[in-house]
């Protein structure tokens, strides 16, 4: 059977079938459910792909990156590919967790993805967030601050975000839904085209969901989180998320040194002194521990 001429983007995945759209048609347009036969693999959001006249997928493009995160075993579980960006998403209220903001910022590291914080509800003190935000921006990640219940700071993301393809995590009740409303004003008419495609209703949860952008990008939507877990992995690798490690830890006495009590060790005397924010070590502490725990079992 031949292929259809152009590719389609994949915006919804299932478990054995997906949605995909034209390139080229509206957000309320060109939706077609897919299916995929096991040899061809399973897309991912973000995938383009090729169909067949009956809307099979007959192949999977080859793709920039992938993002995900740990799963039971310490496997790795894929949610989206050919990002351009994660905006990783946190507010003064609900409290924030700061270990998952490390665990994001490792991940998209580690899958060389670049990535941004936005901090949302400015209406309210976020003077507590100011020096964990400030060690982030050192560290060359941009820090968007915006209201989603005034507006403010949206116009400013909404240039920064561009015509790109950005996946928006954070945990729940930061408020992604209200600034995803923003962002996109038809938000409401996409996902209701969606839903109209699948048949499974508006308040289907999805791993992961592609909206288009008014200036021509798509933003990545996923549901709120409490936990947000790597998978099983060496220190090497590890050490990939954590940049600021890199360029002093070819320094360490040993080439497999894991930061922790070995002699000599380069990233310990940069948190002695002050050069690497002590903040950051001790994430690396946790992180490796949970890792490493994650590959033993």
């Amino acid at each position: 059977m031949p292929y259809l001429q152009s590719p389609w983007l994949v915006v919804a995945a299932h478990s054995n079938s997906a949605v995909a759209t034209k390139l080229d048609s509206g957000p309320e347009s060109g939706l077609q459910v897919v299916r995929f036969r096991r040899r061809t693999g399973r897309p991912l959001t973000g995938d383009q792909v090729r169909l067949d006249e009956a809307m099979t997928v007959r192949e999977i493009l080859p793709r920039r990156n992938r993002f995900g995160r740990g799963i039971w075993g310490g496997r790795f579980r894929e949610i989206a590919a050919n990002l351009d960006r994660i905006l990783i998403m946190v507010a003064a209220e609900p409290v924030p967790s700061r270990d998952l903001l490390h665990r994001y910022v490792a991940a998209a590291g580690i899958l060389d993805i670049p990535c941004s914080l936005v901090l949302n509800k400015t209406d309210l003190d976020v003077g507590k967030l100011d020096a964990d935000l400030e060690i982030f921006q050192s560290l060359g990640h941009r820090v968007f601050r915006v209201c989603a219940n005034t507006g403010a700071g949206v116009d400013e993301l909404a240039a920064g975000i561009g015509d790109q393809t950005s996946l928006l995590v954070g945990q729940s009740g930061v408020g992604k839904t209200s600034l995803a409303n923003r962002l996109i004003p038809d938000l409401k008419a996409q996902t209701s085209a969606l839903s109209r495609v699948t048949g499974k209703g508006t308040h289907t949860t999805t791993t992961c969901r592609l909206h288009r952008l008014p200036d021509g990008g798509w933003m990545g939507d996923t549901p709120g989180v409490w936990e947000f877990s790597l998978w099983a992995m060496d220190a090497i690798e590890l050490e990939i998320g954590f940049s600021e490690f890199r360029p002093i830890s070819v320094h360490c006495r040993f080439r497999d040194c894991r930061h922790l009590d070995e002699p000599g060790c380069a990233i310990r005397q940069g948190v002695e002194a002050g050069t690497i924010s002590d903040y950051r070590y001790q994430a690396w502490r946790r992180l490796l521990a949970e890792v490493e725990e994650q590959g033993a079992a």
